[in-house]
């Protein structure tokens, strides 16, 4: 059996970056370019005629305005830090969903004491709360101890006011 040379390419760790040979650099610098050049050129014209900017509408466009007929494909645009970038600032879809995403629904404190009904569908509730993002659930929580707490001195109230009216009709 054949042993491998220690510094072999196989041998590499896994989590070493693969650096391309430096005769490659300048043919990815080019597709780079290339899908940059292509990516504006189809926002640009989609956005001069009205039309939505979306991945799958910079992908046909681009085709259509290549003068090569290749265009631009989705991993391409979501590769490509600089195309990705420039797609993002005019899609209006892109912002919508990082809006939704991002404000979730707002969860504040409230005075009001939770409305939880015992004989809810636990799996719905859960599938809604592994929907949420991490900050959503704190909220959630935070908001969940808030009237835990408020019920708790309530019920300390409550119980304290009845154990003096106790002792009230004792002595009468």
């Amino acid at each position: 059996m054949k042993r491998t040379i220690p510094h072999s390419p196989s041998n590499r760790e896994p989590s070493e970056p693969q650096q391309p040979p430096f005769w490659l650099k300048r043919h990815y610098e080019e597709k780079r370019q290339r899908t940059v050049k292509l990516v504006k050129t189809a926002v640009d014209h989609l956005m001069s005629a009205g039309q939505a900017v979306t991945i799958e509408a910079i992908c046909r466009t681009s085709t259509a305005l290549d003068p090569e007929g290749r265009g631009v494909k989705k991993s391409a645009v979501l590769e490509n830090p600089e195309a990705h970038a420039y797609y993002r600032q005019h899609s209006a879809s892109y912002k919508a969903a990082q809006n939704r995403r991002r404000k979730g629904k707002s969860i504040v404190a409230s005075t009001q004491p939770l409305r939880i009904d015992p004989h809810r569908d636990v799996d719905r509730v859960r599938y809604r709360y592994l929907q949420m993002t991490k900050t959503e659930i704190v909220e959630r929580l935070l908001q969940v101890e808030y009237a835990y707490a408020e019920l708790a001195e309530q019920q300390a109230k409550l119980q304290f006011a009845w154990a003096e009216r106790e002792n009230q009709a004792g002595t009468h």
